[in-house]
C-alpha cells in the first residue's frame, strides 16, 4: 500500500513585495539603510556595476561575511530590501533563468561586464544599462560555473536606485 504525497501549500499569491538581502559590511549597513547609492558600484561584475542583491538569505549572509573578512574591524551585516513588484515592474529588466554551460546569452554578457565593458552592449539613443538585472551567480565565470541554489538582482540606474529607496529597508544582521 502506497501512501498519499504529503503536499505543503505555499501561502495563497497576493501579488506580495519581493523580498532581497544585501550583504554588507556593518561600516556600511547604517548607510544603505538611509538611502540605496546605486553609483558606489564595483566593476568587472557579473552584470557590471550596480547594487546587487539575492532572494537567498544565506547567500547574502555569506557574501558578508566575506566582505568584513577583508575590513579589518567590521562586522557582517545584511540588509532586507522590501520591494513592491508594481514597482519592479515599471522597470527595463533583462532576467536569466539559467547558467548552464550552454547558457551562451548569459555567460556572453558575463564575459561583457566582467571585462570591465560599459554598459550592457545597448545602442543610443537609449540608455547604456538595463535598471535591473536577474540570474544565476557566476562562480568560475571563465570555465561557465554557477554558485548551485544561489542567484542575484542587481540595480544599475537612478530609476533602480529610486525604487529601492521607495521600498523598506530594514538590517537584519
Amino acid at each position: 500500500m502506497s501512501l498519499p504525497p504529503i503536499v505543503f501549500p505555499p501561502a495563497a499569491w497576493a501579488n506580495q513585495d519581493l523580498v532581497v538581502f544585501h550583504g554588507t559590511a556593518d561600516s556600511f549597513a547604517a548607510s544603505i539603510v538611509s538611502g540605496v547609492t546605486v553609483g558606489h558600484a564595483t566593476p568587472n561584475t557579473d552584470f557590471g556595476p550596480g547594487f546587487y542583491t539575492t532572494t537567498v538569505k544565506r547567500q547574502a549572509q555569506m557574501w558578508a561575511a566575506r566582505l568584513s573578512a577583508t575590513r579589518p574591524g567590521t562586522s557582517p551585516a545584511v540588509i532586507e530590501i522590501a520591494i513592491k513588484r508594481p514597482s519592479l515592474a515599471s522597470l527595463d529588466t533583462l532576467a536569466f533563468v539559467r547558467g548552464d554551460f550552454g547558457a551562451d546569452d548569459y555567460w556572453s554578457l558575463i564575459h561583457h561586464c566582467r571585462k570591465g565593458a560599459l554598459g550592457h552592449g545597448r545602442l543610443p539613443p537609449g540608455p547604456l544599462y538595463y535598471d535591473v538585472v536577474y540570474g544565476p551567480v557566476a562562480a568560475f565565470w571563465n570555465q561557465r560555473m554557477v554558485v548551485a541554489d544561489a542567484d542575484q538582482i542587481s540595480f544599475h540606474t537612478m530609476a533602480a536606485e529610486a525604487v529601492l529607496n521607495a521600498s523598506s529597508r530594514t538590517r537584519i544582521i
